[in-house]
This record gives C-alpha cells, structure tokens and sequence, in this order.
C-alpha cells in the first residue's frame, strides 16, 4: 500500500470517530415556557379566605377602616384574603389599586387648594370631589398624609383636576362654619353638623351607586351585607326588590341562552335562579332538561 493512501485512510478514520464522539443537541422542550405565571394572590398564612362574596365585603369595609386609622399593611393582607376568595370584589380591587398605585398616575398632576373645614373627613371630601367615599386613601397618599382619619380643619390639601369657579369653595366654607359654630344662616337656626357616615351608611351608599350603574349583582351583596346592621329594615326591602328582580334577569337570560342552544350558559343563570330563590320549581325543571340535552348531545359526538 502506497503512503498516500494510507495518510488518506487514517484521515477518514480520525474524522469518523470524532464525529461519533461529539454529543448530540437536545431539542428545546416545548412544553416548557420562559414567561413568568401569572398567579392569583394566595390568602395571608394561618387565615383562610372568606367563603362568601357577602363575608368578603365585610372584611373590605374592615380593610377600609384600617386604611384609615393608617394600617396600611395590615389592610393590604386582609385585602389579599378577600381577593383570594373573591376575585371580582370591587371594594378590594379598588382599595388595593389606591395602596399600590402611583397617585400623580392616577389622578393626574393638575390640582387646587381646599383648606379643610371642622366637619370634613377625607371620606366626604372624596365623596364630594372624587365621586367614590372610598377614594379616600389614594387622596391621603396624593397629599403625602399617612394617616387619613387625623386630617384636621384648616390644614390645607390638594383637590386633583380643574378649580370650581371662584368664591365657590370659599361660599361654602363660610355656610359650614356659621354651620359648625351655631350661627343662624337663614331666620331659621342652622342644622347641626351631620354626623360621620356609619359602616352602615357607607355599605348602603355603595349599594345604591352599585345599583345605579346598573351591577345589580354588587348591589344585592351589598343591601344584604347592609341588612345586618342597624340599617337593616331598609336595607333589607332593597336587597328583597333587588333579588326579585335578579331572579327575573337571569330567568330570561337562561332562556335566551337555551334558545341558542348555548347549554352551558342556560345551566349557569338557572344555577343562579335558584341560589336566590331555593324553591323556584320552574328554574329546577328547566335547568334538568338542559342538562339532558347536553348530555344527549354529548353521546351522538
């Protein structure tokens, strides 16, 4: 054999055990994502979520109070345990927005004085400017105000947006201190100042502005929450109206959803017919013979 061709033959097999030493590259697992899971949040430790959505309204109207006496803290876990077990509640998804939102951000730089009067609260001064009595909190942090129920009169704050027109806020300043000190406004004497608004009073105002948006679903937790306390006579004629009228909207939305032959949906507002109103016959039978044709179909596939 020649010399060249044996350098050639060595070559050949040099590069043949090379290549079958080299490891081989795994493909990617594609069931493996990079993205970080978003997670619901989990319920403080040692203290288990509410079981109702009306036990989850009460711990965020406790959650409220602390935010004022400035637990901010302790309000931001109790309010992670309502979300825990009630993730669409409205009160707790707001109050929580206004503890972790940039206030500037969120109620913008433009702003005004308003010197406090003896008989405001950040809760009416949130009322009266920001439309929600429970927009206190975020008012308090756009003022740089760490505890919010100590807000005194006289002290001067920031009102967020555009000034009312001139002598507006200094009118009414003058009435709520002819108000406060027993001066007459008029030949008659001026009322006393009203009081600070109960739990009681602040759950029901939520009630009515829930129904007036028209989430009648809110509303109705929120007049039987209401119906507990000492409103409870008038609370409870409300929510009373309001499950009636409950009861019929999701009658007629079950129906509608049978007719399109959307099961699943009739199924779910039969379901809801008959949390609110346990002895409903009609909603028991109707909810049956869509969960027969559902399984009917289900066979013939």
């Amino acid at each position: 054999m020649s010399s060249t061709r044996l350098i050639l033959l060595c070559s050949s097999a040099a590069a043949l055990l090379i290549g079958c030493a080299a490891p081989a590259v795994k493909a990617p697992d594609p069931s493996i994502s990079s993205e970080p899971k978003v997670q619901a949040p989990a319920a403080p430790a040692g203290l288990p979520p509410p079981a109702t959505p009306q036990q989850a309204q009460k711990l965020a109207i406790m959650a409220a109070d602390l935010l004022e006496a400035g637990h901010e803290e302790q309000a931001q876990a109790e309010l992670q345990r309502v979300l825990a077990g009630d993730p669409n509640n409205k009160l707790a998804q707001s109050l929580l927005r206004q503890i972790t939102a940039d206030p500037i951000a969120l109620l913008g730089r433009e702003s005004f004085p308003y010197t406090v009067r003896t008989t405001d609260t950040l809760s009416r001064i949130a009322g009266r400017f920001l439309g929600d009595i429970y927009a206190f909190y975020i008012l308090a942090r756009y003022n740089d105000i760490k505890i919010p129920r100590q807000v005194a009169g006289g002290q001067v704050i920031r009102i967020p947006g555009k000034a009312p027109p001139p002598g507006t806020l200094e009118a009414e300043a003058r009435r709520a201190d002819k108000v406060a000190t027993g001066a007459p406004t008029s030949p008659v004497a001026a009322p006393p100042p009203p009081a600070e608004p109960s739990t009681g009073d602040k759950v029901l105002a939520s009630a009515e502005a829930s129904e007036k948006r028209g989430d009648l679903e809110r509303a109705y937790s929120d007049y039987r929450v209401a119906a507990g306390g000492e409103l409870s006579n008038e609370a409870q004629a409300k929510a009373e109206t309001l499950r009636r009228r409950l009861v019929q909207r999701h009658t007629v939305n079950a129906r509608s959803a049978f007719a399109k032959q959307d099961l699943d949906g009739a199924i779910r507002h039969w379901d809801r017919v008959m949390n609110l109103d346990p002895g409903n016959d009609t909603a028991r039978l109707e909810q049956q013979k869509a969960l027969a044709l559902k399984e009917k179909i289900k066979s013939l596939k």
